[in-house]
Order: structure tokens, then sequence, then C-alpha cells
């Protein structure tokens, strides 16, 4: 089951470094049903992928930053965004977290996407999509990851809890 808890990975995050805000694209009522502190987990169907997300919304300023740590099964270190072809892969620091991208909200309805991420397992690019419905102080749903090539795709759940 999920076996990973966001306790450790809170701790990784917390030396991470805050991430850069992005917009949350909603109306007033439903930006402010997301204002808060959240985390919580993701676990894949098959991929062996699971970790934490962490995420604060600040409705006052249409506004959010959030992390996903995503280690994949056998793996010793969470897997990174891409970056600049100039950055040599052993710069990048162990503790990088994949950087939530966009966020829209419409009657209760989450959805969004990941910046792109290196996964070594398919030595690909990965985009991760998520949709979820907000009920009272818990976001769960459901999130599909594709590649450059339709071998890459797979799906997963997730669930978050505001603090």
């Amino acid at each position: 089951m999920r076996a990973v808890l966001p306790v450790a990975l809170l701790l990784a995050l917390a030396c991470a470094g805050t991430p850069a805000p992005v917009t949350v694209v909603g109306t007033e009522t439903d930006l402010a049903s997301l204002d808060g502190s959240w985390s919580g987990e993701y676990w894949g169907s098959g991929s062996g992928r699971s970790g934490s997300i962490v995420f604060e919304v600040r409705a006052d300023s249409h506004s959010a930053t959030g992390d996903v740590v995503m280690i994949p099964k056998g793996a010793n270190r969470p897997l990174h965004r891409i970056h600049d072809a100039n950055v040599s892969e052993a710069s990048i620091p162990t503790s990088q977290l994949l950087t939530i991208r966009f966020v829209r909200i419409a009657e209760g309805r989450v959805s969004g996407e990941l910046d792109p991420y290196h996964a070594p397992d398919c030595d690909c690019a990965l985009l991760t999509r998520f949709l979820g419905t907000l009920r009272g102080d818990t976001i769960s749903g459901t999130y599909e990851t594709s590649g450059e090539h339709s071998r890459d795709r797979a799906t997963g759940e997730w669930r978050v809890v505001r603090r």
C-alpha cells in the first residue's frame, strides 16, 4: 500500500528551498476553497512510483507553491526535473524535487501538471497531469504520466489533506 509517509520526506522538502509560486486559476469562491497548506501522497498503478506531495495555496494572491517527491521502486534517489542541457547529471542535487507547474480549480475539480522530469527507468522525459476532487479538507484523484513513447504512459492515484 502507500508505505511512503510524508514525515521523512517533509524534512527533505524543508532543505530543498522554496519553489517559485505558480498561478492558480479559478473563481474567488473556488480559490478560497483551496486556501491552506496541503500534504499527502501518491502511488502508481504498476509503475512502482510513489511519494509525497506538499503544496500551499494562498487564495488572496491567486498563487500556489508546491513540490512532489517521486521515488521509483528500487531507486536510491528522487527523480529530478529536466534541466538545461548545460547542467551535468552529476551536479543535480539528490534532494531536488519535482515542481507543480500549473493548477486550476472549477466547481471542486482540481487539475494541473508537473514540470517535465527525467525518469531513469525509461531514460526519457515524462510529464504528469493530475485531476482531483475537493471534498472538505481532502483532495483525491488520479494522475497520468506520459513520455516520449507510448509505452511510457502510466497512471496512479493521489490524496492530500489540508493541515
